[in-house]
């Protein structure tokens, strides 16, 4: 009996890790060619003429644009019944629920140090290294949109616990006739909540909610606004991660203002303080013409501590 609930458990978990694997492949190889600096330009110059004797702001009512349309959480908003205020306030108290350097806490059931006993969740000890709620990150990136654009994007993490503050900046360059330079910094205040959780799944995961600011600077936009990130990692294994990190924010491109949904979805092997990485990035502009900019695969690397 032990040994067909063992085998179906790994059978699950096998079939699981190819379904991460075959949904990144997937994402990679059905992208289209990157839309760059030039074609963004030139369909929000469009879009802004069209919308120019209106001379306001006009909002999306679509899903990717749900973040940047003024419906953030609120306290309010968790004061109320259902899911989605559940889970608000279980992300924003959770992580304060702990004592993750709880002299008593008991190891896990594997035996795996640095991990904190709650019920059947696992809460991390912080070793120095940890991809979960690392005390410091840096990401390093180069994305290939199309022969003529490209990216080089820089992120920074630092933090203690359920505490952190994230950076980060991408430089778009087109380099054509008519070059375009466009930076786009995010800076972010955020909870973090790292667990493991054997009873559901292999390995460890780590949920987050960031509030900040995205500043625009470049030769299509100098502009900034609030912005929002709910990054998701997850490791099944120590070597092997998967990693989404989506943020929302609007920025003014030639007079009229747009929302943007910032997506990025990564894999990652290596151990411990280094991990190489490969991902896709694109972004969303709510009410244009092509609706995805700057998107194409991108290679990197990550160092943990």
């Amino acid at each position: 009996m032990q040994a067909t609930a063992r085998f179906c458990r790994d059978n699950v978990q096998l079939q699981f890790h190819r379904l991460c694997l075959g949904t990144l492949a997937v994402s990679l190889a059905c992208s289209a060619a990157g839309a760059g600096l030039g074609e963004l330009k030139r369909d929000t110059e469009k879009k802004a003429a069209e919308s120019r004797p209106q001379k306001q702001k006009v909002y999306s009512n679509d899903v990717h644009s749900a973040f940047g349309s003024g419906t953030y959480p609120s306290a309010s908003s968790a004061s109320g019944s259902g899911f989605m205020s559940d889970f608000w306030g279980w992300l924003i108290a959770a992580p304060f629920k702990y004592r993750s350097n709880d002299p008593n806490a008991r190891m896990n059931a594997e035996g795996k140090e640095g991990w904190a006993t709650e019920g059947t969740i696992y809460r991390p000890m912080h070793e120095s290294g940890d991809v979960i709620e690392p005390y410091a990150r840096v990401d390093l990136n180069y994305q290939y949109i199309d022969s003529a654009n490209q990216a080089f994007d820089g992120r920074l993490e630092l933090g203690y616990k359920a505490l952190a503050f994230y950076a980060r900046t991408t430089a778009y360059q087109e380099d054509d006739a008519d070059p375009l330079d466009q930076t786009i910094n995010q800076y972010y205040g955020a909870l973090r909540y790292g667990f493991r959780w054997p009873n559901l799944f292999p390995g460890s995961a780590e949920i987050a909610l960031g509030l900040g600011v995205a500043q625009q600077h470049g030769d299509l936009s100098d502009d900034h606004s609030v912005a929002v990130t709910l990054p998701i990692k997850y490791y099944p294994t120590d070597w092997l991660g998967f990693e989404f990190r989506p943020a929302w924010y609007e920025a003014d491109y030639s007079g009229y203002v747009f929302d943007i949904g910032d997506y990025d979805i990564s894999a990652s092997v290596g151990y411990k303080y280094v991990h190489l990485r490969v991902g896709y990035r694109l972004l969303y502009f709510s009410n244009s013409e092509n609706g995805h900019y700057n998107n194409g695969p991108y290679t990197g690397l990550t160092i943990n501590y």
